[in-house]
């Protein structure tokens, strides 16, 4: 018995130019790069992918070669602080959009200092987050969101704080760790069926939403994981 065929239309988000700055949707725009041919030979399996991701680290892939180098706190919108709270479990959150001085912000929610953050936005929010740190706190850093679309970087200027504090501050990246994903899997999985493990999904419909959905990342837009269904089936 012979493999079977299918012909699929080959729909694309491209990229139209490199980007300096905030990104926009302009810069990217849905094609349609004709039709191609699956081709699954007998006792094969063909896979059909449903949704499609939309990350933060794609901002990087969207810059010019010569650029270089290629939330705690989100960027919350409106109902996500009581969301934080009621779903997620945190004791306390704030919307950072609704604080004019960070450094007083968590004084505030913090009062008695900050022992481990999480570190995913830089820039004023890592200046508050030294100034506020405890004698021997921990800063895992896994992403500078606040940074990626600016043409000139934001400094730190609380870095002395490390010191007298003696705070330990380690860069995080995913694929340090690619050989303990079946560890993972095999903790999470479970945690997720039992409802253990609490997300929220902000879903776009259609590939040709995927633009707005990658863009609504640097300002906020989405609620939730950010994902972009392009099949139902």
């Amino acid at each position: 018995m012979a493999g079977s065929v299918t012909e699929m239309e080959n729909k694309q988000v491209v990229l139209t130019e490199y980007v300096t700055g905030f990104p926009k949707e302009s810069h990217l725009a849905v094609r349609n790069g004709g039709k191609i041919q699956l081709k699954a030979p007998q006792g094969s399996v063909l896979v059909k992918n449903l949704y499609l991701s939309c990350d933060p680290y794609m901002r990087g892939r969207m810059s010019p070669p010569k650029a270089g180098g290629d939330p705690n706190f989100a960027s919350f919108t409106p109902g996500s602080v009581e969301l934080l709270k009621s779903k997620f479990g945190f004791d306390e959150a704030f919307n950072y959009k609704e604080e004019n001085d960070l450094d007083a912000a968590l004084k505030r929610y913090f009062p008695e200092g900050i022992d481990i953050y999480f570190e995913n936005v830089g820039g004023k929010m890592l200046d508050a987050v030294l100034s506020n740190i405890r004698v021997h706190g921990r800063i895992a850093v896994c992403g500078m969101i606040s940074q990626y679309n600016l043409e000139h970087h934001e400094g730190v200027h609380n870095l002395a704080a490390m010191i007298y504090k003696r705070v330990r501050m380690q860069g995080f990246v995913s694929f340090d760790y690619f050989a303990r994903y079946s560890e993972l899997l095999d903790d999470v999985v479970p945690y997720v069926k039992e409802g253990k493990i609490a997300y929220v999904e902000d879903v776009a419909e259609g590939l040709e939403n995927g633009p707005a959905a990658l863009v609504g990342l640097f300002s906020g837009r989405n609620v939730g994981k950010q994902v972009v269904a392009v099949a139902h089936e």
